[in-house]
């Protein structure tokens, strides 16, 4: 299986390859364009994996597990209001109730029945009647969580990928290399500080180095026409 610190730095790497093929098979641009396109390349980058995983989340959001357990002292511990007799049922929940049941009292989907209080940090018991027998319907959603961690992701996400994109178009526009050049080097080393943290490994400082030396040559230009090779 491939480990994420080859995943980020295959990314990295293969941004830069794109970026200085660009640049070489573009008349107009020359190879201090390199770090402008990478930029560009990761506001791109950006745009994509917050789409992506905003998706995932929202999907996840929705999604709730239900288990039914057999209930052996009955049904009548449980409070009035909180059990119902199977008939009773909408379409909805006994289609919920009859495949979590068949599943051996696990069952995942998105439906969410009127009739069932689905749970977030503690468990919210529905009980109902079938066939004689008494059984407790437990449903999980993603809790406040789910909301927050997306709330976070938009947050600072698209401000960041906006933030990007518009030093990318800037620093073309104006022949200035030294702002792209340090946000790339800001990027790497954050990286590379992540992934060690995460893996506790050398690589990703060893490769970054490398990323630093060609952006600390960047910074050091001035403005260059765009015509110079």
């Amino acid at each position: 299986m491939v480990s994420p610190s080859a995943i980020v730095l295959g990314a990295l790497l293969a941004m830069f390859l794109v970026a200085g093929a660009v640049a070489r098979f573009r008349s107009d641009l020359t190879r201090s364009h390199i770090p402008v396109i990478v930029l560009a390349l990761l506001a791109l980058t950006s745009g994509a994996l917050i789409t992506a995983e905003y998706r995932a989340a929202t999907a996840d959001a929705e999604r709730i597990d239900y288990r039914v357990d057999s209930q052996v002292e009955g049904c009548e511990t449980a409070a009035a209001d909180r059990v119902s007799e199977f008939d009773e049922l909408s379409p909805d929940a006994r289609e919920v109730f009859l495949s979590t049941l068949r599943s051996e009292g696990g069952y995942t989907t998105t439906e969410n029945p009127d009739q069932f209080d689905i749970s977030s940090d503690a468990d919210v018991d529905n009980y109902v009647r079938y066939e004689s027998e008494c059984y407790s319907v437990v449903g999980y959603g993603a809790g406040i969580g789910s909301g927050m961690y997306l709330f976070v992701l938009l947050f600072f996400g698209i401000p960041l990928t906006a933030v990007l994109a518009f030093l990318a178009v800037y620093s073309y526009r104006t022949d200035s290399f030294r702002i792209p050049a340090t946000v790339v080097s800001v990027v790497s080393v954050g990286t590379a500080v992540w992934l060690r943290a995460v893996e506790g490994t050398v690589v990703p400082i060893v490769a970054t180095v490398a990323l630093l030396v060609v952006a600390f040559i960047w910074i050091t230009m001035g403005p260059v026409r765009s015509a110079e090779r």
